[in-house]
C-alpha cells in the first residue's frame, strides 16, 4: 500500500484566503490559544493546515485562530482534494479524538520534562497547564520515577548509627491511601478527640478553625515546605513576590508556637540563568529581626539522583531544613547507638585554642541512644500516582521523624 506523500504538498497561503468550517466541533478557549500562540513563538509553525479545495478547513483551528492573533499574515497548508464531503467531516473528528486516545508514559514524560527544564526552555510552550507541570515536576524533582527499583543504601548504612533506616522501603506502608469509605463519615467542623491529639476536619487557613482545634494550647512545633521561591504558577495566579508571601504567613508564628516552640522549613534550590538562587537571603533576615534565630540546618537527603541530564549539574537528591527558635529544647535521642554498652574508650575533643581536652567518659558504658545527625536520611516519596492530586507530597517518615527528634 502507497500513501501520497503530503509534505510536498505544502503551500504558503494567505490566512484571509482560509475559511474555518462553521460546523467545528472542537472548542478551543483562550487559555489553550494562549497555549498554541506561546508554542508558535517557541518553535515556530510546525504543523502545516488541512484545507479543501475552498480554504475551508479541515484541521487546525486551533493554529489559524492562534496565528491570527500573532499578526501572522501566511500560514502553511495543504491542500486535501481527494476527499469526499463526509470523509472531511470524519477526518476533522478523527483528527481530534485519535490523539485524544493516546496515554503518557509517566517515567519518560518525567525525564522529559526535566531535562527541558534543565535546559531552561520556557516549559509554558508546551501544552501543559501549570498545575500539570507542577504535579509532573514535582513529581521528578521529588519522586523516584514510576516503575524505578528503590536503589540500595550503602551496605554499611544499616550498621551506621548515624543513618537511620526510615522511608527506605518503596512501599512505606505509612504512605498509603486508605480505601475511600463507600460514605463519608467526617463533616467540616467534626472534631476527633485521639487520646492526646485532636483532629479536626476543616481548614487550617480560617483563623477560628484552628483555634477551635488548639483550644487554648500553642504548637511546640510546626513543620511546612513552602513554595521554593517564584518557581511555580499555582492554580492563585503563582508567587509574585515570595518575601511577601513568607512574611505574611511567618507573623503568625508568635500567636501559633509556645515560646519554646521549634520552627522546621523545608526548602529546596531553584536555579535561573545556570546558577543556584539563593532566594531565602532576604526571609531568613527577617525572621532575625523577629527574634527567630537560625538555629539550624539540616539536608534532607532523598536517596537517589533524580532523573534528567540537568544541564551539566548533578543530579539532585537533597533539599534544606531551617530549624528556627528562640529558645532551645534538647533534642531527642532516638537512634540507637551501634555500640550500647561497651566501655568508652574515647578521646577528648580538640578546643579553640588547639588542646585536646582531657575526655571524662572513659571506662562508662556508650548510651543505649543518641541523637540524630543533621543530615535527614528519608527516602523521597516513590511516585505513584499521588503526586498528579498535589504538587508537593512528602513521604509521612519525614515529618513524624522531626516530630519525633525535636
Amino acid at each position: 500500500m502507497t500513501l501520497p506523500w503530503m509534505a510536498e504538498r505544502i503551500q504558503l497561503r494567505a490566512i484571509a484566503s482560509l475559511r474555518p468550517h462553521a460546523g467545528n466541533a472542537r472548542v478551543h478557549d483562550a487559555a489553550q490559544l494562549a497555549q498554541i500562540m506561546a508554542s508558535m513563538q517557541a518553535f515556530g509553525f510546525t504543523n502545516p493546515l488541512l484545507v479543501d479545495e475552498d480554504g475551508v478547513l479541515i484541521a487546525g483551528h486551533g493554529r489559524l485562530a492562534a496565528a491570527e492573533a500573532l499578526g501572522i499574515t501566511k500560514v502553511p497548508v495543504i491542500v486535501l482534494k481527494h476527499l469526499a464531503p463526509a470523509q472531511k467531516e470524519a477526518l476533522r473528528l478523527a483528527d481530534n479524538r485519535i490523539a485524544e486516545n493516546a496515554t503518557w508514559d509517566q517515567a519518560l514524560l518525567r525525564d522529559a520534562l526535566a531535562s527541558v527544564q534543565a535546559a531552561e526552555i520556557d516549559l509554558a510552550a508546551l501544552g501543559f497547564s501549570a498545575d500539570e507541570l507542577a504535579g509532573i515536576l514535582a513529581a521528578a524533582g521529588e519522586a523516584v520515577s514510576d516503575g524505578d527499583a528503590p536503589e540500595a543504601l550503602p551496605a554499611d548504612t544499616a550498621e551506621n548509627p548515624s543513618a537511620p533506616a526510615i522511608g527506605e522501603d518503596a512501599d512505606d506502608p505509612a504512605d498509603a491511601e486508605p480505601e475511600t469509605p463507600r460514605q463519608a463519615v467526617s463533616r467540616p467542623g467534626d472534631l476527633w478527640l485521639l487520646g492526646a491529639h485532636r483532629l479536626l476536619c476543616g481548614d487550617s487557613t480560617d483563623a477560628a478553625t484552628v483555634a477551635r482545634v488548639m483550644e487554648c494550647d500553642r504548637a511546640a512545633m510546626l513543620f511546612t515546605s513552602p513554595p521554593y521561591g517564584n518557581q511555580r504558577a499555582y492554580t492563585t495566579g503563582g508567587v509574585s513576590d515570595w518575601d511577601a508571601l513568607m512574611q505574611g504567613v511567618f507573623q503568625h508564628l508568635d500567636a501559633a508556637l509556645r515560646p519554646d516552640g521549634q520552627a522546621l522549613v523545608n526548602l529546596g534550590l531553584i536555579h535561573r540563568e545556570n546558577e543556584w538562587q539563593p532566594y531565602w537571603e532576604g526571609w531568613l533576615e527577617w525572621m532575625r529581626a523577629r527574634g527567630w534565630r537560625r538555629f539550624g540546618l539540616y539536608t534532607w537527603d532523598q536517596g537517589p539522583g533524580l532523573p534528567g541530564d540537568w544541564n551539566g549539574r548533578l543530579a539532585p537528591a537533597f533539599e534544606l531544613v531551617f530549624h528556627f527558635n528562640r529558645m532551645a529544647r534538647q533534642a531527642n535521642k532516638i537512634i540507637p547507638c551501634k555500640w550500647a554498652g561497651t566501655p568508652n574508650k574515647g578521646s577528648g575533643l580538640r578546643a579553640a585554642d588547639g588542646e585536646v581536652k582531657a575526655y571524662t567518659h572513659i571506662g562508662q558504658p556508650v548510651q543505649d541512644m543518641r541523637i540524630p545527625d543533621a543530615v535527614l536520611r528519608i527516602t523521597r516519596h516513590k511516585g505513584r500516582g499521588i503526586e498528579t492530586e498535589h504538587p508537593a507530597v512528602f513521604p509521612v517518615a519525614l515529618p513524624d521523624f522531626l516530630m519525633r527528634a525535636c
